[in-house]
């Protein structure tokens, strides 16, 4: 049915008008309001976001840092806890450093070294406008082993003394095997400083005593400063070993009767070379068919090794000094402490292969080259804890020690293919625990195979284990004068059959 729309008389027209006029403009009124009110929210949003500085509550009063966000100067605020923070061009990391401490971090990375120690992050690190900054639970992080931490949010952020933390008793516990200092009440593996009469133990986060360390024969008595446990230890008592133990959590520290070493002429100046004899004390690490022990080998071979270097003027020093076990997270830590020049791990290779002969050298990767080099690297890692061989997803930021380490890897392998007689078998990249978180160009070397008869009867000759020591003291020497070219980083070679 048509409908029409009849006419409205002249003054409804007119109020009809009025109302509809008024409708538009309050919906108008209302659009400009929301637009306003989004324009707002939108600039209260962006602010934050485009803050070029905080202020932060320090105990010196307040200082301003550098924001952008929720992200914060990490460098500012060590600078503020007291730590010295500089940048070092040739690594491409900054190291924040104190007396007791020392912390390495790259930008881009969310991992940093701790006294020697490789340790993950919360989150990255990053650089904006020529600035480090972190979201403030990494910064936490960086300043937990000063002894620092931050309360408050992102508005209202304070930089204060870390609390108490952990208590922790110390006992003096002995057996036919020997003395052991435990230290219970702590999930901490503290970086450890022996020198002679005593042994200092640096936790990562401050620490208090459950009570009072009574002297005993070994142990003459205890001083605690912030982060540091200071044990005073009698003469001719020396620190033998360290490691962790779990369920109850503890830390302990082995003694035993020192022995006296000969002096070695040490030159005032000049690089210092780290050598790492593989395996020792219960890890006998790969076992020939005449019961040769890879643990014995590396440490002849370390110690031959030591001794050429030092003869041509080049400090060198072990990770061990005997049949002792040490972590492999220790072993690089030493080198990192020492800011050693070169860290060489040395080992003894093994395959179901019997006929597999001849050296192969490594240097680290994230992914092993080929399936025979992650073997060698999970055979190597096998002593290490599950979480550790994680931490091998280290960030590689140091580009420049991974092209000089592929450099180092190339050096030792010419100089052994020399001396044996045999075909390249290239150099490969592997995940190896021992050489995550290098801060130094690093390799690991397997000198031959003790799945070999022949080979591992060689191995154990004394003629050949100095042999094999003056080629590496040769390459470590080679790479050292050698420049350091500028080049993307060398791609693992496919070994030769």
């Amino acid at each position: 049915m048509l409908r029409v729309r009849r006419a409205l008389p002249l003054a409804a027209a007119s109020v009809y008008s009025a109302k509809l006029e008024e409708r538009r403009g309050s919906t108008f009124r209302h659009g400009a309001m929301r637009k306003r009110i989004a324009f707002a929210c939108l600039v209260g949003l962006t602010l934050p976001l485009l803050a070029a500085a905080i202020t932060v509550t320090t105990p010196a009063g307040p200082k301003e840092v550098f924001a952008r966000g929720d992200l914060l100067d990490v460098v500012a605020l060590l600078r503020f806890a007291g730590a010295d923070v500089q940048f070092a061009p040739a690594a491409g990391s900054y190291g924040a450093v104190t007396p007791e401490h020392q912390i390495q971090f790259t930008p881009g990375g969310a991992l940093a070294v701790v006294d020697g120690r490789l340790t993950p992050l919360p989150g990255p690190l990053r650089l904006v406008d020529g600035h480090i900054v972190a979201a403030q639970p990494t910064v936490i992080a960086l300043l937990a082993p000063l002894g620092w931490t931050m309360k408050g949010g992102a508005g209202a952020p304070e930089l204060i003394r870390a609390g108490a933390g952990e208590q922790i008793e110390v006992s003096v516990v002995r057996a036919p095997t020997g003395t052991t200092l435990v230290m219970r009440g702590t999930k901490q593996r503290p970086r450890v400083v022996a020198s002679q009469g005593s042994v200092a133990l640096q936790f990562a986060t401050p620490v208090t005593l459950l009570r009072p360390v009574m002297p005993e024969s070994e142990l003459l008595g205890a001083e605690l400063r912030n982060t540091t446990l200071t044990l005073r230890l009698a003469s001719g008592i020396e620190v033998t070993g360290t490691y962790p133990l779990d369920d109850p959590p503890r830390f302990v520290v082995r003694l035993g009767t020192a022995t006296p070493v000969a002096p070695v002429a040490v030159p005032r100046t000049g690089p210092l070379v780290v050598l790492d004899p593989g395996h020792g004390g219960e890890d006998q690490g790969a076992k020939g068919p005449g019961s040769e022990l890879e643990k014995d080998i590396t440490m002849a071979v370390g110690r031959a090794t030591a001794a050429h270097l030092q003869a041509a003027g080049v400090t060198a020093r072990l990770t061990r000094d005997g049949d002792e076990a040490v972590s492999l997270t220790d072993r690089t830590a030493l080198a990192n402490r020492l800011q050693a020049a070169v860290f060489v791990s040395i080992h003894a290779n093994a395959s179901l292969a019997r006929g597999a002969h001849g050296a192969e050298t490594y240097y680290m990767r994230a992914d092993a080259s080929d399936p025979q080099a992650a073997q060698a690297a999970a055979r190597e890692n096998a002593s290490a804890p599950p979480d550790t061989v994680q931490l091998i997803l280290w960030d590689l930021a140091h580009v420049a020690n991974l092209n000089n380490s592929a450099r180092l890897a190339r050096t030792v392998q010419e100089k052994l293919n020399a001396l044996q007689g045999i075909k390249d078998r290239g150099i490969r990249q592997a995940p190896f625990v021992v050489l995550t978180g290098a801060t130094m160009p690093s390799a690991l070397v397997e000198v031959g195979f003790l799945s070999n008869a022949e080979e591992a009867a060689r191995l154990a000759a004394h003629d050949v284990q100095d042999q094999i020591a003056t080629a590496l003291a040769e390459a470590i020497i080679d790479f050292l004068r050698a420049p350091a070219p500028e080049a993307a980083p060398t791609q693992a070679v496919p070994p030769t059959p």
